[in-house]
């Protein structure tokens, strides 16, 4: 099975590897889907040991918007989000996001997504979609991204990043 991993940023909520705050999610691509693999910290907490529902739906939005944006080749921006929440996440537990693309018309993207806990319980999961970007109309720049070895480079994935 070939892995992807897909770049990530130094400010983003979801991604960014220099937000104290942030959830510090790498995705990557196995098997067609986007993945990724996540502790939630007491940071993240609602109420104490419970994963804020605010929390989920973001990581699920970004897992979607990896999905969408990986599939076409291009930044995407979230337009509609649909969530459901099935069971609790808790703080500490490790958990399993999965995001998929259902289907693509014209400029937008209709993607799902789940968070599932180490046994495969369903604890959440979306419906969103997404409207597909113009090179010019993204709202990063290179120095953005953070690069090592084994991530693919915005460039590698999208053909160019604006400056």
């Amino acid at each position: 099975m070939t892995v992807v991993h897909l770049p990530y940023t130094r400010s983003c909520f979801v991604c960014g590897a220099d937000n104290p705050a942030g959830l510090r999610l790498r995705f990557r691509v196995e098997d067609g889907a986007i993945l990724s693999d996540y502790i939630p910290r007491a940071e993240h907490a609602g109420y104490t040991g419970i994963v804020h529902g605010g929390v989920v739906a973001a990581a699920l939005d970004e897992v979607m918007f990896w999905a969408a944006s990986f599939a076409r080749r291009r930044f995407h921006l979230s337009v509609e989000m649909q969530v459901r929440w099935v069971q609790k996440a808790r703080v500490g537990a490790t958990y399993r996001l999965r995001g998929e693309v259902g289907r693509v018309q014209r400029s937008l993207c209709l993607a799902r997504s789940i968070l599932q806990d180490e046994n495969g319980r369903v604890c959440a999961e979306a419906e969103g979609k997404y409207f597909a970007l113009r090179p010019h109309e993204v709202p990063l720049d290179a120095a953005e991204f953070c690069f090592d070895p084994v991530t693919l480079t915005p460039r590698e994935l999208f053909g160019v990043v604006e400056t």
